[in-house]
């Protein structure tokens, strides 16, 4: 016999509290749902961009919905100076869904949605306030960077950050080798001003010039952090950094990390909010580690290594993403050179490593790109050893479990690709072309991007995200090149 559990009883009385007893004929009786729906989550999310214009609104409640609730009346779609867009409204349990018209949405234009309080769930209970949202259409257009004097010399392997106003580029291979040179892209200025130069001579503090080295952007210091690399010749590998502070363009050097953290280059470097983690790469003689270091820049700056026990396997050329609590690793080249399916999981808070399911997860690669969503990561493209394949997969750290995803149009491997908010952008790489590719997790499908206007064809450009574009700049063309593009979504 099932025990009553006394510790329970508060509870239960309080959830009784609030709720009314409805009295049925003959003795019977039951609890009546008097609590109101709430909206968990929208498809578009709000303040997206690049929706397309055939793409349903979805809104997805806390409960079952009645149907009968439901309409053009209670769920409405407006354009920015409040007409109405014509479309047909359906629910279907928690879910109700705006489908726009055959041709009711235009290209680059704001949409506000709006649930009103006449929605109800099944026990009549209404919403208890209207809740709305806004999105933006698909622009789906290029428009060139611009080119000044300012504008960096051709190169690739260089990195690129997005500070929120500007693009940082640095270093890299140009045409005469390792290069400790930059420029800050605004894209908002005139093309005679779009470009300014970062210093890198004549001051303590400009870092060596180096290639395949790592940037992250500190917010809390309005800085850029580089650190790592690889600076030619007999030099080899690096552990020497530096922080770029916009304000002032002066560089200051970061202290010397521990012999725990060796020099490297071709590792990954996330920042966390308040630290910057680097992680693996190919150190001295060519031997890759599975040893990282977290950087502090508070103060004059510090570093502690990253936990030795139970790490993933030593690897260069892999990816890295931060969730808000781990970063999570994936993929790369051993030290036998054969490519990984395996990764691993670094839980900040206690300085503790996990492993990642390799069940269900993409096949051995290295070449490719990972994103996170908010909640999941995905790992998509690359090289898996016959060249470059259109698979990828999505995992959720939550479950620590993969779930597949659709292929995309083309295979690609050292391409970029950036998360806008609602799609995974991949754009260059391996390809006879300049094209790209959207991936929209919610619906599990892909879209060509327009090619009209985009920059030529490459490999080892970088690509940030601004907000609103996607900018892809350098690499190599069959030539070095300092051109680039803006892609609105």
């Amino acid at each position: 016999m099932e025990r009553f559990n006394l510790r329970a009883a508060p509870l239960v009385m309080a959830f009784a509290a609030a709720v009314t007893t409805a009295c049925g004929g003959g003795g019977g009786g039951g609890l009546v749902d008097n609590t109101p729906p709430t909206v968990v989550t929208t498809d578009p999310p709000s303040n997206a961009v690049g929706v397309q214009l055939n793409d349903p609104i979805i809104a997805t409640f806390s409960e079952p919905l009645d149907p009968a609730s439901v309409s053009v009346a209670s769920f409405q779609v407006t354009d920015d100076m409040s007409n109405p867009v014509n479309g047909i409204v359906s629910v279907s349990g928690r879910d109700v869904r705006f489908t726009p018209a055959p041709n009711a949405l235009v290209k680059s234009a704001l949409y506000h949605a709006m649930l009103t309080t006449g929605i109800t769930d099944l026990a009549g209970n209404a919403l208890a306030t209207a809740f709305s949202w806004d999105f933006t259409t698909t622009a789906n257009i290029w428009a060139s960077t611009a080119v000044n004097a300012s504008t960096p010399t051709a190169r690739m392997n260089h990195t690129a950050i997005w500070t929120g106003t500007e693009m940082i580029v640095w270093g890299g291979l140009d045409g005469l080798g390792a290069s400790n040179s930059g420029a800050r892209y605004t894209p908002g200025n005139p093309a005679a001003t779009a470009w300014m130069p970062t210093a890198n001579t004549g001051m303590a503090g400009v870092p060596l010039a180096r290639t395949d080295h790592t940037a992250v952007w500190n917010p809390l210091g309005n800085e850029m952090i580089v650190w790592g690399g690889d600076l030619g010749g007999i030099l080899g590998p690096t552990n020497s950094g530096s922080r770029y502070a916009v304000v002032s363009d002066l560089w200051t050097s970061t202290p010397t990390p521990p012999p725990a953290i060796p020099p490297r280059s071709l590792h990954t470097a996330i920042w966390t909010g308040n630290e910057m983690i680097v992680w693996g790469g190919l150190t001295t003689g060519g031997v890759r580690t599975n040893t990282g270091g977290r950087f502090n820049p508070s103060g004059g700056g510090s570093w502690i290594a990253t936990s030795t026990s139970s790490p993933p396997a030593p690897r260069s050329e892999h990816t890295a993403i931060w969730t808000g609590a781990e970063m999570i690793i994936w993929g790369g080249v051993d030290d036998g050179a054969f490519l990984l399916q395996s990764g691993g999981s670094y839980r900040l808070a206690t300085n503790s490593w996990s492993n990642v399911n390799v069940v269900g997860g993409p096949s051995a690669r290295s070449g490719h790109t990972a994103v996170w969503t908010g909640s999941e990561m995905i790992i998509w493209g690359g090289n898996d050893g016959l060249g470059p394949v259109a698979t990828g997969g999505r995992y959720d750290p939550a479950t620590n479990s993969w779930r597949p995803m659709q292929d995309a149009p083309i295979a690609r491997s050292g391409h970029e690709a950036v998360w806008t908010g609602t799609e995974m952008i991949v754009w260059g790489g391996e390809v006879s072309d300049n094209s790209g590719a959207a991936y929209n997790p919610a619906h599990d499908t892909w879209r060509t991007i327009s090619i009209v206007g985009a920059p030529s064809g490459r490999t080892g450009h970088t690509a940030v995200w601004t907000g609103s574009e996607m900018i892809v700049w350098g690499g190599d063309d069959t030539a070095l090149t300092n051109t680039g593009g803006r892609y609105a979504p």
